[in-house]
């Protein structure tokens, strides 16, 4: 009994519908598989069709971040063949359609369309041509990191910044992307990027209990504050990481809000994740309803961002937001 875990969403609803290919006889069927659970931008993506009341089913595939159940799920969608296959995040999108160098302008599922989502950069993944263009026949998607430059310019206008420390997987390919960009910028941005990894265990993945320790050791590296820009280790430990953080009187700077507001991030610079599985579905729609050659779609971004700030962090840092960043910041408390 493999332990790929099903949840299958049926949204199917047949009114009257209007436009075109709304009233088809059967419902269209779209795969989606995650990486970590069905989280806010796939619950939006899916409710998308149920509140507009569509003939679609979602089933959602969760890998529970096991990368050895990809070839199998790979192998039953090209079997089951549905109408639209979404994929959530870089491991899986990389897995299931495949890279360029892989299949130049075709796709690791064949002919079957495909939309990705939650790949924070699809470029240097190799997943597509440019942020515009997919430069592939039956791919499309959905980006959602904010530049590193536009976030670099909050953080400093926050905060004076002249080490800026980051932690991730050593394994992970987005976190080593985003060090990398990172890294590129620092000279000309005048900052110094100190780079640690967590050790990896036998299941090549990192102890929650060597948070605090690397935490420790940027600190000890005269770290003005930590970055978690791609990282979801650090994501799904949020809590425990940013309360290290806080006792090494280390602010942390995210691209993750869930950083600030379910953890002790300072601030955040980032999309929401609904508002990526609400965008994402509309390319769906115009895959499924408007016969749309994802090939011809461009690969779409969010136009605005959030930027977040947890007060609580700031009260227990002493380190208080300018009135440039309270005039245009969220403010949790």
């Amino acid at each position: 009994m493999p332990k790929v875990m099903l949840i299958i969403a049926a949204l199917v609803v047949m009114t009257g519908a209007t436009r075109a290919r709304e009233d088809v006889l059967e419902p269209y069927q779209v795969h989606m598989v995650v990486w970590r659970g069905c989280e806010e931008a796939c619950r939006s993506f899916t409710h998308y069709f149920e509140s507009r009341k569509l003939p679609v089913n979602v089933t959602v595939t969760d890998v529970a971040k096991d990368k050895g159940l990809l070839p199998e799920v790979k192998q039953r969608l090209i079997k089951e063949r549905p109408d639209l296959v979404i994929t959530w995040g870089t491991t899986v999108t990389r897995s299931l359609i495949g890279t360029i160098d892989d299949y130049g302008t075709g796709s690791g599922l064949g002919d079957i369309p495909s939309l990705f989502m939650i790949v924070a950069d699809p470029v240097r993944a190799g997943i597509i041509v440019d942020h515009e263009t997919s430069g592939r026949l039956l791919v499309t998607g959905v980006h959602n990191r904010v530049n590193e430059t536009v976030q670099l310019k909050h953080i400093f206008e926050y905060h004076p910044i002249k080490r800026l420390a980051v932690i991730n997987e050593p394994n992970a390919v987005n976190s080593r992307q985003n060090t990398q960009k990172l890294a590129a910028l620092s000279d000309q941005l005048g900052f110094e990027v100190i780079a640690l990894e967590y050790s990896l265990g036998a299941d090549d993945r990192a102890d929650p209990a060597e948070i605090p320790l690397k935490i420790a050791e940027a600190k000890a590296l005269d770290a003005d504050a930590l970055y978690v820009g791609s990282s979801s280790f650090n994501l799904e430990n949020r809590r425990s990481y940013t309360e290290a953080a806080i006792s090494e009187n280390l602010p942390v700077f995210s691209a993750y809000e869930q950083m600030v507001r379910d953890g002790m991030a300072l601030m955040s610079v980032s999309n929401s994740y609904k508002n990526v599985g609400k965008l994402a579905a509309s390319q769906a729609y115009q895959i499924l309803f408007k016969a749309q050659p994802p090939g011809e779609l461009s690969v779409k971004a969010l136009e605005r961002f959030s930027v977040l700030v947890n007060m609580q962090a700031a009260n227990r840092l002493s380190l208080y937001p300018p009135l440039s960043i309270i005039s245009i910041a969220k403010i949790v408390q």
